[in-house]
C-alpha cells in the first residue's frame, strides 16, 4: 500500500490503530520510540511506484505517516506517558454533530488549547471525549489516531481554511 501511495483516510486509520497497538505493547517510554522510529525506518525504506496517489488533494501516505511518527516521539520524549485506551466511562447517546472536516476539528481544538480556552491538562485524553461526543460530515464516528495526527501536525490548507473561517467568524460577531 506504501509503494501505491494509498493515502486513502481509512487505510491511514487502519495504520494509525496498527501503530497505536504496537507502542501500547511496549511498556518503557524508550521501547515505544523505538519501535515508532523502525516503523519510521520500514515506511520510509519501501520503494514508491511513480505517478502513483489515491487521492492527490492529499499528502503522501508516507508524509502523513512520518508527521504522525514525529509527533508521537516528540510527545514521549517530552516526558509525556503514552496514553493507554480507556473506556468510556459514561454512556453518550447524542453527540455534537459538526460540518467541519477532522483536521479542522482538531485544528479549531488546538486554537483553543493553545490559547489556554481548554484547560485540561494532558491533550490525549481529551481528544479521546472528543472522539466519542462528536461527529463530522464525513464521519460519524472519529478515529483517534486521525484526530490525534491532525491535532499535532496540521497542514497547511487546513490552516488556510480556519483563518478564512475565523474571518468569516468576525464578520458575523459585528453582526451580533
Amino acid at each position: 500500500m506504501y509503494q501505491l501511495n494509498f493515502n486513502e483516510f481509512a487505510f491511514i486509520d487502519f495504520e494509525f490503530e496498527r501503530l497505536h497497538a504496537l507502542t501500547d505493547a511496549a511498556e518503557t517510554k524508550a521501547e515505544k520510540i523505538s519501535t515508532l522510529r523502525f516503523e519510521q525506518k520500514t515506511i520510509s525504506q519501501y520503494p514508491l511506484k511513480l505517478n502513483t496517489v489515491y487521492d492527490a488533494s492529499m499528502p503522501s501516505l508516507r508524509d502523513q505517516m512520518n508527521s504522525w511518527i514525529e509527533a508521537e516521539v516528540k510527545f514521549l520524549e517530552n516526558g509525556h506517558p503514552a496514553e493507554k485506551e480507556q473506556p468510556a466511562p459514561i454512556d453518550i447517546t447524542e453527540k455534537i454533530n459538526t460540518s467541519l472536516s477532522v483536521a479542522k476539528l482538531a485544528l479549531i481544538i488546538r486554537l483553543l488549547v493553545v490559547d489556554k480556552i481548554i484547560i485540561n491538562r494532558t491533550v490525549a485524553p481529551m481528544l479521546r471525549i472528543i472522539t466519542r461526543i462528536v461527529t463530522t460530515l464525513q464521519k460519524d464516528e472519529i478515529s483517534f489516531g486521525s484526530l490525534e495526527t491532525k491535532y499535532h501536525a496540521p497542514d497547511k490548507a487546513t490552516i488556510t481554511a480556519v483563518r478564512d473561517m475565523l474571518f468569516k467568524w468576525i464578520n458575523i460577531l459585528g453582526k451580533l
